[in-house]
């Protein structure tokens, strides 16, 4: 699962103005990148106006004249981080003792172990219990350790499912 993440952009004010500074006045457009660049606006996002790469924005800036006063500059957008809609389940100790019994009897299932063998009942059993406690939330990590297994044997289980 990934993570996208989309770069802000300047307002149109602020890139018409850089444009129109750009061509007319090159001490005032260092100035104003300076400034965006002091804000914590991206690189990639004063770049992108005139297709170029983001060192020359650098190059841009490092030509500032610090006698140059910085003009105000829009403030970058703030973005609201997405709350997780699960809280995490804690697995009590009965639930933790429960699955390292289960986890020792399901070890012991081989390809030819018989349907109705203890088991094989057990390893069902403790499949259902992985099922149940994920989608609560309780990380495969988690669950690995409270079963005394490696993650690698749980993520096997739920791959069933």
């Amino acid at each position: 699962m990934s993570k996208t993440f989309t770069l802000p952009t300047l307002p149109e004010e602020t890139t018409t103005q850089l444009v129109a500074l750009k061509g007319t006045s090159p001490e005032e457009f260092y100035a104003l990148v300076t400034a965006l660049r002091n804000q914590g606006w991206p690189l990639r996002a004063i770049a992108e106006p005139f297709g170029v790469s983001r060192t020359a924005v650098q190059g841009w800036e490092q030509k500032y004249n610090p006698e140059t006063e910085l003009p105000e500059v829009p403030q970058i957008p703030v973005r609201e981080k997405k709350k997780k809609s699960k809280e995490k389940y804690i697995l009590s100790p009965e639930e933790c003792q429960t699955l390292v019994e289960l986890a020792h009897l399901a070890s012991s299932v081989r390809r030819f172990t018989d349907e109705n063998a203890p088991s094989r009942k057990a390893a069902e059993e403790f499949e259902q219990y992985l099922i149940e406690y994920s989608s609560l939330g309780v990380s495969r990590a988690d669950l690995a350790r409270a079963s005394g297994v490696s993650d690698s044997s749980i993520k096997q289980r739920l791959r069933k499912y």
